[in-house]
C-alpha cells in the first residue's frame, strides 16, 4: 500500500512486538483529526458469513486494481468510513474514524479521507510465492533509508559540534556500507538480484552479524584492500575508546576531533567503493541496479521520497528540516 508522505505509523514502534490481532494504524505526524486502521485476515467461518451477507465478491490478486465496498457508520459522535474488500482467501477490512468533528476542520478531514481512498486504491495482495522478494525488497528500502537518515543526523552533529555523536553515527554508517558491498558484490558473483536480508537486519533474537566480522567478509572478497581493512580496525579501537573509555582513559575532546576527521576520511573511500560496484551492476545489467537509467541522479521526485522515508526513521520528534529541506 502506498502511504502518503505525511502519514507515520501509529502502532507502538516497529521494533517492538505487536498483538496480531491488533490492527495496524497511520495517520499525519502530531495530533490527529482522523484515525485510518487496516487488518488483513485469512477467511474463516465468520468473515466468510459476512462476505456472503455483504454480497462482496472474492477478487483475485492477479487484478490490476482491487475494489473496496464503503459504508458509513455514523452517532451523535463519531463518524466512521468502513472500507472492505475480499482477495484470493483473505479479508481486508480497513477504518476512518473522525474524531474531531469540529465545523472549522472539516475541509481538512475531507482531505484525509481522500488520502485514504487513495491509499487503498493501490494496494496489492502479494501472493505466498512472491512474498520472500517483497519482504527482501521492503527490508532493503528500509535499509537504505536508514543510511539516509544516519547522514541527516551526521549533518546535524556537525553543524551542532556534537563530535562523539558524529564518531558513533560515523561508524554506523561504514558499517551499512559494507553489508551493503556485500550484497552488491555477491548479486555480481552471482548474477542475479537476490537480496541477503542477514546483512540488513537483524531481530531481538537473531545471531548478530558483527562489525569486524564484516570487516573480514569485506577483505576475504577483495571488496577492501588490506590498508583499508586496517585503518577499519584502527578506527574500530579508537571508537571503543571514545564511546565507553572517555571518562576513565586520558583522551580529549580534540582527540575525538582528529578521530571523527579520520572516519570522514575513511567513509569517504568506502562510499567510492558502493559508487564502483553500483556502476559495474548497471555496467553488466544485474543486481538491484541493472536497468538503473537514475543512477548518480537525485531528480525532485526522488529526494522527496527519501525525505519522506527519513522522517519516517525519525519518527514524530522535533525536526525542522531534514537533509537540508524544510518539513511542511
Amino acid at each position: 500500500m502506498y502511504i502518503p508522505k505525511k502519514w507515520e505509523y501509529k502502532n507502538p514502534s516497529l521494533y517492538q512486538k505487536i498483538d496480531d490481532k491488533r490492527p495496524h494504524a497511520f495517520g499525519v505526524y502530531g495530533e490527529l483529526i482522523g484515525a485510518f486502521q487496516i487488518s488483513c485476515k485469512v477467511v474463516n467461518d465468520h468473515i466468510a458469513e459476512l462476505i456472503k451477507t455483504r454480497k462482496e465478491p472474492v477478487q483475485s490478486s492477479d487484478s490490476k486494481k482491487l475494489s473496496f465496498s464503503e459504508m458509513l457508520s455514523k452517532t451523535a459522535n463519531v463518524e466512521m468510513y468502513i472500507f472492505s474488500c475480499a482477495v484470493d482467501d483473505h479479508y481486508l477490512f480497513a477504518t476512518y474514524t473522525i474524531t474531531d468533528r469540529k465545523p472549522e476542520l472539516k475541509t481538512k478531514y475531507e482531505e484525509e479521507l481522500t488520502e485514504v481512498r487513495k491509499a487503498l486504491s493501490t494496494i496489492k495482495f502479494i501472493k505466498p510465492a512472491y512474498r520472500e522478494i517483497v519482504s527482501a525488497n521492503r527490508r532493503y528500502d528500509l535499509f537504505m533509508a536508514s543510511i539516509a537518515a544516519t547522514i541527516d543526523l551526521m549533518n546535524k552533529a556537525t553543524e551542532s559540534g556534537s563530535l562523539i555523536e558524529y564518531v558513533a553515527l560515523s561508524a554506523n554508517k561504514i558499517d551499512a556500507l559494507l553489508r551493503l558491498s556485500v550484497i552488491l558484490s555477491t548479486q555480481i558473483e552471482e548474477e542475479n538480484d537476490i537480496i541477503d536480508t542477514k546483512y540488513l537486519f537483524q531481530t531481538e533474537t537473531d545471531k548478530a552479524i558483527m562489525e569486524r566480522t564484516i570487516y573480514k567478509t569485506v577483505l576475504e572478497k577483495g571488496i577492501i584492500s588490506q590498508s583499508i581493512y586496517e585503518e577499519l580496525e584502527e578506527l574500530y579501537k579508537k571508537r571503543n575508546k571514545v564511546i565507553h573509555r572517555y571518562i576513565i582513559t586520558d583522551i580529549r575532546t580534540e582527540d575525538i576531533k582528529k578521530i571523527a576527521f579520520e572516519y570522514y576520511q575513511l567513509s569517504e573511500k568506502i562510499a567510492k567503493i558502493i559508487n564502483s560496484l553500483e556502476k559495474k551492476q548497471n555496467d553488466l545489467n544485474v543486481g538491484i541496479h541493472k536497468n538503473n537509467d537514475t543512477l548518480g541522479m537525485m531528480k525532485d521526485s526522488m529526494l522527496k521520497e527519501v525525505i519522506s522515508k527519513v522522517r519516517d526513521k525519525h519518527g514524530d520528534i522535533d525536526m525542522d528540516n531534514i537533509l537540508g529541506e524544510k518539513i511542511s
